[in-house]
């Protein structure tokens, strides 16, 4: 909030219309926002804390709870509590190569994707679909994704809006939602 109190003193002139009533109730909009954001932050946050005791609660509590009472089910009033087991792998960058490995070593390489990505720059859209054509031609099942990427593709229309250029069909055919946005930061 600061920062747009030091943006508003650098250039006190551009608001030497808004009045103290206007510029408290930007004031509280702007507090309002930050809360909100705070808000999201904290639930976030407690969404992942509850994560955690629910996993320790069905993965450690429940089962030696039970297993005390020599039990791997029961049943109260239709409702039932079954000890099964669960299993978590995860194949991380850096046992990728022993994991393949032991994969491979077990027949089971099968199960291991090969995606394979070629980027084409601007222009070469004729080496792209030669590309395309070649890989097909050996029998290659192709995935052909054309992306743009959202951060260019905001600037030019930005910029084709700006120049107007483009019509209400076209802004419709990109889906393109325009407004006003308070970039609010925090330090």
């Amino acid at each position: 909030m600061s920062e747009l109190f030091e943006k508003m003193e650098a250039d006190a002139k551009a608001f030497s219309e808004v009045s103290e009533d206007q510029g408290s109730a930007l004031a509280n909009l702007v507090k309002a926002a930050q809360d909100a954001d705070a808000n999201i932050k904290y639930h976030k946050e407690q969404q992942n804390i509850a994560q955690k005791d629910y996993d320790q609660i069905i993965r450690e509590l429940i089962p030696a709870a039970m297993d005390s009472m020599g039990l791997e089910s029961v049943s109260v009033d239709g409702n039932s509590i079954t000890l099964q087991p669960f299993v978590y792998a995860r194949i991380t960058e850096e046992n990728k190569d022993a994991c393949f490995a032991y994969l491979r070593n077990r027949g089971l390489d099968d199960i291991i994707k090969n995606e394979v990505k070629v980027t084409f720059g601007k222009g070469e859209d004729n080496e792209a679909g030669a590309f395309l054509d070649d890989a097909v031609g050996k029998g290659l099942s192709v995935d052909n994704k054309k992306t743009v990427h959202p951060s260019t593709l905001k600037a030019v229309i930005k910029d084709e809006m700006s120049q107007g250029k483009m019509s209400d069909k076209d802004l419709e055919t990109f889906n393109v939602f325009s407004g006003t946005e308070a970039k609010i930061r925090r330090k």
